[in-house]
């Protein structure tokens, strides 16, 4: 009989090599091996960005597929295999959990989901909870994976979605240089206007490609699979690739802040809006980085924009006192330096206080500008002697740099997975008819495959060349 499992992987990487979503590519492999029938993208999802205990960038993967249940203990066999031969196991921080679920997907892994996106979830809560739902699980160590795998199946991705377009190199390869022409991305970035996140105008940086050990040579973000291979293939690589892969994903759709806290209610670690009204204006810190605080509910609360936000901190130094404020972001627990901390991602304003400067009139005579005759004298002219008898001063109000109703979030180059870029402020049909049958689009990937695996790769040489060319 044919049933619909879900199969839940997290934490298998480190920060010295390894990557779920390598993993997840394998295990799509492995289940093409199968009589199976794929119902979606693999799905890859974004957790709490603030857990102390993540690898990287705290993202679980699910995957989902109609096999009939003769298979699918050869499946889940192969598929604890596959990980315990890929996981970066011998990292202390890496935790893998895996499990496999049959049919509808239980509401009770959903709520771990809207939970796990912004808080801190027990992991003894999650064991208790796959021990009262029929499922397989595997964990090595504490099995602190077993969360986002949970969480992963549990995942809603109705409401808003991304893609993510992955290409992975060579597993030997370690250095953290990508090999790939900038110049090539930027002229895609500005031909697909449906991917984003791809360079930092401002900084001038290429955004698609990570610098650590793992396996990821390039990460292409758009509203469309289509979008997203469509700039794979016009961006220029200089090194081969091993494979490639397309997910479905929360990712910058800024699903990490469902509700807003008052400053009482902050915990260590959670994803917080917070609301409150400036009472101490931006200070600058050594490293560059800029503080101010807030009162919300009955507790001041400080926010931080640390140095890597770079131009964002201009934003917050032109809050004054009396301001209110939205602020977006992470907690960080107290020290013994430093009190409760949001770490910020993005403001909004709410109310800006009125600031009145004090102009100080022309002569009526030349035009030139009066200057104070004195104390308790009038103004007088420097320049052709006349002098009025008493200060008349007027006020007019004076324009602030920062507006209500705008989103002011940091840069590209300091935005987290979850973020939701300014670039998808703008009203899109960012789910095209022929892309909302998940199921459709991703067996037209498939069928793609091998030849965007075998992206053309373009020598140093010739590239040289065609720089000269265009000099």
């Amino acid at each position: 009989m044919q049933e619909t499992w879900h199969i839940g992987i997290d934490d298998t990487d480190s920060e010295s090599g390894m990557c779920t979503t390598y993993l997840a590519t394998l295990l799509v492999d492995l289940l093409l091996t199968f009589p199976v029938e794929f119902l979606d993208f693999p799905n890859l999802i974004r957790l709490n960005p603030n857990i102390p205990f993540k690898t990287r960038g705290n993202g679980a993967i699910s995957i989902s597929f109609i096999a009939s249940e003769e298979i699918v203990e050869d499946i889940w066999k192969k598929t604890v295999e596959l990980v315990k031969l890929n996981a970066d196991i011998n990292d202390p921080k890496t935790d893998p959990g895996l499990i496999i679920i049959k049919g509808e997907v239980p509401f009770a892994f959903q709520e771990i989901y809207q939970q796990a996106i912004y808080t801190v979830i027990p992991l003894k809560r999650v064991k208790t909870l796959l021990e009262k739902h029929p499922n397989k699980h595997f964990s090595i160590k504490d099995g602190r994976g077993l969360i986002g795998a949970t969480a992963a199946i549990g995942a809603d991705l109705l409401s808003d979605y991304t893609y993510e377009f992955i290409a992975y190199r060579d597993l030997n390869q370690r250095k953290s240089e990508r090999l790939i022409d900038p110049k090539s991305v930027l002229i895609a970035d500005k031909k697909i206007p449906l991917t984003f996140n791809n360079y930092d105008y401002e900084h001038k940086k290429v955004m698609i490609t990570p610098h650590g050990p793992d396996p990821v040579f390039c990460g292409i973000r758009g509203e469309t699979s289509s979008a997203v291979i469509r700039m794979w293939e016009l961006i220029k690589i200089l090194e081969p690739i091993r494979t490639v892969m397309i997910f479905r994903t929360n990712q910058h759709t800024q699903v990490h802040f469902p509700k807003k806290y008052v400053g009482q209610d902050l915990l260590p670690h959670l994803s917080v809006k917070v609301r409150g009204i400036v009472v101490k204006k931006p200070k600058d810190f050594p490293g560059g980085h800029v503080i101010f605080t807030i009162k919300s509910g009955n507790t001041s609360v400080d926010c931080a924009a640390y140095e890597p936000t770079k131009h964002f901190r201009k934003i917050v130094r032109e809050l004054i006192e009396g301001d209110e404020v939205l602020v977006f972001g992470g907690v960080r627990p107290a020290s013994a330096k430093n009190p409760v901390t949001i770490n910020l991602e993005e403001i909004k304003i709410i109310r800006l206080i009125s600031l009145k400067e004090r102009i100080t009139p022309k002569c009526p005579i030349c035009e030139a500008s009066l200057t104070s005759a004195g104390k308790d004298q009038g103004l007088k002219c420097k320049k052709c002697s006349y002098k009025s008898p008493e200060k008349l001063y007027y006020f007019q109000q004076r324009s602030r740099k920062i507006r209500t109703g705008v989103r002011y979030v940091i840069p590209v180059c300091a935005q987290r997975h979850l973020t939701k870029p300014v670039s998808r402020n703008i009203p899109l049909q960012f789910h095209l008819s022929s892309e909302t049958d998940f199921q459709q689009a991703f067996y037209a990937f498939l069928k793609r495959r091998s030849e965007l695996n075998s992206h053309p790769v373009t020598s140093k040489n010739i590239l040289a060349k065609n720089d000269q060319s265009n000099l």
